[in-house]
């Protein structure tokens, strides 16, 4: 699992590749460059820490998001470019319907992140609301270290080497 703390440790953005599927029909609405290449089945969300009993507790995780391969690679790319100074930030969000997405800027030491959970979709499903795109967004912002930024792209890019 791919985490990105905050400069406090308290917080974290997660992303969890899970598994690749390669059959169009299991993510529908996806561009034709999504169908040739597959989709990552994937979790996201951000926790908290709790000091008493040492253990990370969602406040709002997404039990499954549909990332087409691309898109999954491009998170991995932009973060690289990122780190290495190639630009002062990035924004990704993959599709215009995505359930997840980052922004992240440069900042002295690290970065600004914002992380965007549309809880739409999952509160369709669950609780029988008709799905209104972007009506139920959760946005969290938080400073990370410049070292969290690494190891969050560390762990990205082991992840998806392994459903390669």
């Amino acid at each position: 699992m791919a985490e990105l703390r905050n400069d406090s440790g308290a917080l974290r953005f997660v992303v969890e590749l899970v598994s690749r599927v390669t059959a169009p029909e299991l993510a529908p609405g996806a561009g034709l460059a999504g169908d040739l290449q597959g989709f990552i089945l994937a979790a996201a969300g951000l926790e908290y820490l709790d000091r008493r009993d040492g253990e990370w507790w969602p406040l709002v995780r997404l039990p499954v998001v549909h990332l087409p391969a691309a898109e999954a690679e491009r998170l991995a790319s932009q973060l690289s470019e990122f780190l290495r100074g190639g630009s002062p930030g990035f924004v990704w969000r993959p599709g215009d319907d995505a359930p997840a997405g980052l922004q992240i800027g440069a900042s002295p030491g690290g970065a600004v992140v914002e992380a965007g959970l549309d809880l739409g979709a999952f509160l369709a499903e669950s609780a029988g609301t008709t799905r209104r795109s972007d009506a139920e967004l959760a946005l969290f912002r938080y400073r990370a270290t410049q070292a969290d930024l690494v190891r969050f792209s560390d762990a990205l890019a082991r992840e998806l080497e392994a459903l390669r």
